[in-house]
């Protein structure tokens, strides 16, 4: 259902075209409720259709089974940024700038976000710019260049992946993941189908006993049946909401320990898992606090001022 919403979206459709079609045709919500435009552009942006476990903001890929594909999930959100007032925005998708929606300024709590501009010789140059400081509200955060920042973060980050950090986050996720698994739904499936293991076995000892075979055979066939029917409704559940092992989220975490920072895919993996917030504050104590998920402290990083100053004159030439 979800994939044919991100179909209808690409080939055209509005939010409001989709939402007029399933309250139309009399199509609820998992809650029993009309669809909204909130509860559209969750469906259109809800990435565990991608078969991401999700918890808090920390993702792991292929935790739960995918049902959209990454291209068409893609597309949607390029297409969803396209329609909203803030192009640049969109353009930070399209241009992937990996700390899009967590980059803030230390100094004026405002969000940086991704801008590219031309100098004179042609050149094309990259870098984050204070939301506030673009629109002349007070705020004189210098713009900073793109792969300096990204860098500076994932080295950061990467300085605190050692054992303990770890075992940490692999504990608390699988301590939820086993919590959000015990749904009243499986507790209920759980329930019946004891129930009919009982009932199974009583009627087999009646058989046993000499009692009306044609009779009893009919009710335990139908026992039979309705534990097929209990057993894929369990394995549907149990789908939806996998139990994650310590050993699994350990071992996906470890990978990050020795990946490729140079490659694109793993920078962007690290980045949407382990960072929460960034800051960056200049001046004489010119640093980024890294907000980094599942933990409780934040990480501090000096950085280098003269890696953002040069963005100074591109930006006066625009």
């Amino acid at each position: 259902m979800s994939d044919a919403f991100l179909k209808m979206y690409l080939s055209g459709k509005t939010m409001a075209d989709i939402r007029h079609f399933l309250n139309d045709n009399g199509v609820k919500t998992s809650y029993g409720n009309a669809y909204n435009k909130d509860s559209i552009r969750r469906i259109l942006t809800n990435r565990k259709y991608l078969g991401i476990y999700i918890y808090g903001n920390i993702e792991i890929p292929d935790g739960i089974p995918r049902i959209v594909s990454d291209e068409a999930f893609k597309d949607a959100q390029i297409l969803l940024e396209k329609n909203k007032t803030a192009p640049g925005r969109a353009k930070a998708v399209e241009e992937n700038y990996l700390l899009t929606t967590k980059l803030f300024c230390g100094h004026c709590q405002c969000a940086l976000t991704g801008m590219s501009g031309k100098s004179g010789t042609g050149k094309i140059h990259q870098y984050y710019s204070c939301v506030s400081q673009r629109q002349h509200k007070g705020c004189n955060k210098k713009n900073v260049q793109k792969v300096y920042i990204e860098n500076a973060v994932i080295d950061g980050v990467l300085s605190i992946l050692n054992d303990d950090y770890i075992s940490n986050i692999a504990q608390r996720i699988a301590d939820l993941s086993a919590k959000e698994s015990n749904t009243s739904t499986l507790t209920r499936l759980k329930k019946l189908l004891k129930e009919n293991e009982t009932a199974t076995a009583n009627l087999v000892k009646a058989i046993e006993s000499g009692k009306a075979v044609d009779v009893l055979s009919a009710q335990i066939e139908k026992r039979q049946a309705e534990r097929t029917d209990l057993e894929i409704e369990l394995a549907k559940e149990k789908m939806v909401r996998p139990v994650l092992a310590f050993d699994e989220v350990k071992f996906f975490f470890e990978k990050f320990k020795n990946g490729d920072v140079s490659d694109n895919s793993f920078r962007t993996s690290l980045i949407d898992t382990l960072v929460g917030q960034v800051y960056i504050f200049e001046g004489d104590n010119a640093r980024l606090e890294i907000y980094c998920n599942a933990t409780e402290h934040k990480l501090n990083c000096s950085i280098d001022e003269r890696k953002s100053s040069s963005m100074e004159q591109l930006a006066a030439k625009r």
